[in-house]
Protein backbone atom coordinates (compact mmCIF):
# COMPACT_ATOMS: atom_id res chain seq x y z
CA UNK A 1 0.00 0.00 0.00
CA UNK A 2 1.30 3.41 -0.62
CA UNK A 3 1.80 5.72 2.18
CA UNK A 4 -0.63 8.14 1.16
CA UNK A 5 -3.09 5.77 0.42
CA UNK A 6 -3.16 4.67 3.73
CA UNK A 7 -5.32 7.25 4.52
CA UNK A 8 -7.48 7.24 1.60
CA UNK A 9 -8.60 3.80 2.13
CA UNK A 10 -8.98 3.39 6.38
CA UNK A 11 -13.17 4.16 6.48
CA UNK A 12 -15.31 3.49 9.80
CA UNK A 13 -16.55 -0.03 9.31
CA UNK A 14 -19.51 -2.03 10.75
CA UNK A 15 -19.36 -5.06 8.97
CA UNK A 16 -17.02 -7.17 10.35
CA UNK A 17 -15.96 -10.80 9.43
CA UNK A 18 -16.90 -13.45 12.17
CA UNK A 19 -12.95 -14.04 12.96
CA UNK A 20 -10.37 -13.52 15.41
CA UNK A 21 -7.13 -11.34 15.17
CA UNK A 22 -3.72 -11.80 14.54
CA UNK A 23 -2.35 -11.39 18.70
CA UNK A 24 0.89 -9.96 17.07
CA UNK A 25 -1.10 -7.59 14.96
CA UNK A 26 -2.91 -6.35 17.97
CA UNK A 27 0.15 -5.98 19.90
CA UNK A 28 1.57 -4.19 17.25
CA UNK A 29 -1.25 -2.18 17.09
CA UNK A 30 -1.12 -1.82 20.92
CA UNK A 31 2.74 -0.67 20.88
CA UNK A 32 1.98 1.90 18.23
CA UNK A 33 -0.71 3.51 20.27
CA UNK A 34 1.33 3.25 23.43
CA UNK A 35 3.94 4.78 21.41
CA UNK A 36 1.96 8.52 20.17
CA UNK A 37 3.07 11.69 21.01
CA UNK A 38 1.37 13.46 23.71
CA UNK A 39 1.27 17.02 25.34
CA UNK A 40 4.06 17.20 28.21
CA UNK A 41 4.66 13.54 27.50
CA UNK A 42 2.42 12.57 29.88
CA UNK A 43 0.86 9.82 28.28
CA UNK A 44 -2.46 10.27 29.98
CA UNK A 45 -4.33 6.94 28.60
CA UNK A 46 -4.49 3.35 29.20
CA UNK A 47 -6.10 1.06 27.09
CA UNK A 48 -8.72 -1.93 27.65
CA UNK A 49 -8.83 -4.56 25.31
CA UNK A 50 -11.90 -6.70 24.96
CA UNK A 51 -11.76 -9.97 23.21
CA UNK A 52 -14.37 -12.32 25.23
CA UNK A 53 -17.71 -12.53 23.08
CA UNK A 54 -19.94 -12.08 25.83
CA UNK A 55 -18.33 -8.95 27.33
CA UNK A 56 -18.29 -7.28 23.83
CA UNK A 57 -22.15 -8.75 23.85
CA UNK A 58 -22.76 -6.75 27.19
CA UNK A 59 -20.60 -3.54 25.58
CA UNK A 60 -22.96 -3.68 22.49
CA UNK A 61 -25.61 -2.88 24.56
CA UNK A 62 -24.07 0.12 26.50
CA UNK A 63 -22.84 1.15 22.84
CA UNK A 64 -26.54 1.74 22.39
CA UNK A 65 -27.17 -2.15 20.93
CA UNK A 66 -25.01 -0.98 17.88
CA UNK A 67 -24.52 -4.55 16.25
CA UNK A 68 -21.12 -4.21 15.33
CA UNK A 69 -19.35 -3.61 18.67
CA UNK A 70 -20.18 -7.15 19.55
CA UNK A 71 -19.49 -8.40 16.21
CA UNK A 72 -15.58 -6.91 15.92
CA UNK A 73 -12.94 -8.94 16.54
CA UNK A 74 -12.14 -6.88 19.42
CA UNK A 75 -12.87 -3.61 21.29
CA UNK A 76 -10.27 -1.25 22.57
CA UNK A 77 -11.49 1.00 25.14
CA UNK A 78 -9.21 4.41 25.96
CA UNK A 79 -9.43 5.60 28.95
CA UNK A 80 -8.21 9.03 29.56
CA UNK A 81 -5.89 9.38 32.63
CA UNK A 82 -6.80 12.27 35.07
CA UNK A 83 -3.88 11.34 38.01
CA UNK A 84 -0.91 12.89 35.36
CA UNK A 85 0.12 15.38 37.67
CA UNK A 86 0.91 12.34 40.52
CA UNK A 87 3.36 11.30 38.29
CA UNK A 88 4.60 14.01 36.30
CA UNK A 89 7.96 14.65 38.03
CA UNK A 90 8.93 11.34 38.52
CA UNK A 91 8.45 10.90 34.85
CA UNK A 92 10.29 13.81 33.75
CA UNK A 93 13.44 12.52 35.92
CA UNK A 94 13.33 9.67 33.77
CA UNK A 95 14.20 11.52 30.69
CA UNK A 96 18.10 12.03 29.91
CA UNK A 97 18.18 15.60 30.94
CA UNK A 98 20.16 17.89 33.41
CA UNK A 99 18.70 19.11 36.79
CA UNK A 100 18.66 22.32 35.36
CA UNK A 101 16.60 21.82 32.61
CA UNK A 102 14.53 19.21 34.49
CA UNK A 103 13.98 22.23 37.19
CA UNK A 104 13.02 24.36 34.33
CA UNK A 105 10.48 22.25 33.18
CA UNK A 106 8.90 21.97 36.78
CA UNK A 107 8.84 25.64 36.70
CA UNK A 108 7.20 25.89 33.82
CA UNK A 109 4.84 23.72 33.50
CA UNK A 110 3.53 22.55 37.04
CA UNK A 111 1.71 25.96 37.80
CA UNK A 112 0.00 24.59 34.79
CA UNK A 113 -1.32 21.46 35.48
CA UNK A 114 -1.67 22.56 39.55
CA UNK A 115 -4.33 25.16 37.73
CA UNK A 116 -6.66 22.36 36.09
CA UNK A 117 -9.67 21.78 37.99
CA UNK A 118 -11.52 18.52 37.43
CA UNK A 119 -13.54 19.37 34.22
CA UNK A 120 -10.19 20.91 32.84
CA UNK A 121 -8.19 17.82 33.35
CA UNK A 122 -10.82 15.54 31.82
CA UNK A 123 -10.94 17.80 28.57
CA UNK A 124 -6.87 18.42 28.73
CA UNK A 125 -6.50 14.73 29.08
CA UNK A 126 -9.55 13.89 26.08
CA UNK A 127 -7.61 16.10 23.77
CA UNK A 128 -4.49 13.45 24.03
CA UNK A 129 -6.83 10.27 23.38
CA UNK A 130 -7.89 11.44 20.70
CA UNK A 131 -3.86 11.20 19.11
CA UNK A 132 -3.86 7.64 20.30
CA UNK A 133 -6.83 6.66 18.84
CA UNK A 134 -6.23 8.18 15.30
CA UNK A 135 -2.21 6.19 15.99
CA UNK A 136 -4.64 2.85 16.12
CA UNK A 137 -6.97 3.71 13.31
CA UNK A 138 -4.03 4.54 10.86
CA UNK A 139 -1.81 1.17 11.67
CA UNK A 140 -4.38 -1.17 11.71
CA UNK A 141 -5.27 -0.16 8.27
CA UNK A 142 -1.63 -0.45 7.51
CA UNK A 143 -2.07 -4.30 8.53
CA UNK A 144 -5.42 -4.00 6.40
CA UNK A 145 -7.55 -4.30 9.95
CA UNK A 146 -10.93 -2.64 9.54
CA UNK A 147 -11.46 0.03 12.53
CA UNK A 148 -14.45 1.82 13.66
CA UNK A 149 -14.23 4.32 16.11
CA UNK A 150 -16.92 4.88 18.56
CA UNK A 151 -18.29 7.67 20.77
CA UNK A 152 -21.84 6.78 20.98
CA UNK A 153 -22.02 5.08 24.49
CA UNK A 154 -23.48 5.31 28.24
CA UNK A 155 -20.35 6.60 29.39
CA UNK A 156 -21.85 6.43 33.31
CA UNK A 157 -22.61 2.53 32.79
CA UNK A 158 -19.22 2.11 30.89
CA UNK A 159 -17.06 3.41 33.99
CA UNK A 160 -19.35 1.31 35.94
CA UNK A 161 -19.04 -1.86 34.15
CA UNK A 162 -15.04 -0.97 34.15
CA UNK A 163 -14.89 -0.31 37.48
CA UNK A 164 -13.47 2.98 37.42
CA UNK A 165 -12.33 5.41 39.94
CA UNK A 166 -13.08 8.24 37.75
CA UNK A 167 -11.28 10.39 39.93
CA UNK A 168 -8.06 8.84 38.13
CA UNK A 169 -9.62 7.76 34.92
CA UNK A 170 -12.71 8.44 32.83
CA UNK A 171 -13.55 6.04 29.71
CA UNK A 172 -13.15 8.60 26.10
CA UNK A 173 -13.68 5.96 23.05
CA UNK A 174 -13.86 3.13 22.02
CA UNK A 175 -13.03 0.98 18.51
CA UNK A 176 -13.88 -1.64 17.37
CA UNK A 177 -11.67 -3.53 15.23
CA UNK A 178 -11.38 -6.51 12.95
CA UNK A 179 -11.33 -7.91 9.48
CA UNK A 180 -13.79 -6.16 6.86
CA UNK A 181 -16.41 -7.97 5.46
CA UNK A 182 -17.56 -5.60 2.90
CA UNK A 183 -16.90 -6.61 -0.74
CA UNK A 184 -16.14 -2.57 -1.51
CA UNK A 185 -14.77 0.33 0.11
CA UNK A 186 -17.41 3.14 0.80
CA UNK A 187 -17.09 6.13 -1.22
CA UNK A 188 -15.16 8.79 0.86
CA UNK A 189 -16.35 12.57 0.75
CA UNK A 190 -14.03 15.08 2.43
CA UNK A 191 -14.05 18.98 1.44
CA UNK A 192 -11.54 19.81 -1.44
CA UNK A 193 -7.68 20.83 -0.21
CA UNK A 194 -8.74 23.95 -0.87
CA UNK A 195 -11.76 24.22 1.61
CA UNK A 196 -10.11 23.39 4.44
CA UNK A 197 -6.48 24.70 3.64
CA UNK A 198 -4.84 28.19 4.01
CA UNK A 199 -1.47 29.30 3.66
CA UNK A 200 -0.63 32.33 5.21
Amino acid sequence: MDKLDLFKFRYSCRNFKNEKLNPQDLRNILEIARLSPSSLGLEPWKFVVVQDEKKKEELSEICNHQPHVKNCSALIIILSRLDFLDYFEEKLRKRDMSEKEIQKRLDTYMPFLNSLNHEQKIAYAREQAHIALASILYSATALNIATCPIGGFDKIKLESYLNLNTQKEIATLIVAIGYSNDKSLPQKNRFDFDEVVQFL
